[in-house]
């Protein structure tokens, strides 16, 4: 049997050796080694720990403590501007309120002002045709304060007191003025008088006793009623100042 020859192709090919793997034995550590290893991450632990205290647990507490603090300053923010419009709608009635103030003021006065509230009295006569006479007015006196309910203490007035001609005067307290008068003409117009009184001028006063009768050769004219008056006018000292003037 011929041999066949080898081709010049195969003869140029490489010759290929496969060698057997073997991994390689780890070398063992030695307790130097180990002991680096086991520092090392002891040393690890403690810088995270040492990180942790010192740097960002009291940044954690910082930044709760500013929160809560912004938290309460947003809430006193929401009160004052819940305020500011409560007190931008009252400032749109500052006009009335002052007018209403005004009104206040003149139906209890801070002094007596007998001579302007007699003005007041002849120029209502005068505007409803009743005529004002034999008037007086008497000094002012102490208001007495309502009963206290039971279990309730009235608090004590420590407030200083003025002496006038009419006696002592206590800031805060109320004071009544009697006045007398009486009021000649007709029917109509003496009911015009009473309701100029008590309506239209602005002091506040209190009809105690009213009594009527028929003046004397008045006649068929009509305008010959009479009425006595007594009333009573009220102060309301806000300092410790004279009420006659």
């Amino acid at each position: 049997m011929a041999l066949e020859a080898p081709s010049r192709s195969r003869l140029n090919q490489p010759i290929k050796l496969s060698l057997p793997f073997r991994r390689s034995p780890s070398l063992p550590r030695s307790a130097t080694d180990r002991l680096w290893l086991i520092g090392g991450g002891v040393a690890a632990v403690l810088i995270l720990l040492v990180s942790y205290v010192a740097f960002i647990a009291p940044q954690r507490s910082s930044t709760s403590h500013v929160r809560s603090q912004a938290s309460v300053a947003q809430t006193h923010i929401d009160q004052l501007q819940t305020r500011i419009g409560v007190l931008q709608r009252q400032y749109k009635d500052l006009p009335k309120y002052k007018r209403d103030l005004a009104a206040a003021r003149a139906a209890l006065p801070a002094t007596s002002d007998v001579s302007t509230f007699l003005r007041t009295l002849q120029q209502i006569g005068s505007a409803t045709s009743t005529t004002v006479s034999a008037l007086t007015v008497g000094n002012p006196t102490a208001v007495a304060a309502p009963a206290a309910q039971p279990g309730v203490t009235a608090p004590s007035s420590t407030a200083p007191t003025a002496q006038t001609g009419s006696g002592a005067v206590t800031p805060g307290q109320i004071y009544s003025m009697a006045i007398s008068a009486q009021v000649s003409g007709s029917v109509a117009g003496l009911n015009a008088f009473l309701v100029q009184l008590q309506k239209v001028q602005p002091r506040a006063v209190l009809i105690t006793q009213l009594s009527e009768a028929t003046a004397g050769g008045a006649g068929a004219s009509g305008k010959g009623t009479v009425l006595a008056l007594s009333m009573s006018a009220f102060i309301a000292p806000g300092s410790a100042t004279t009420t006659g003037s």
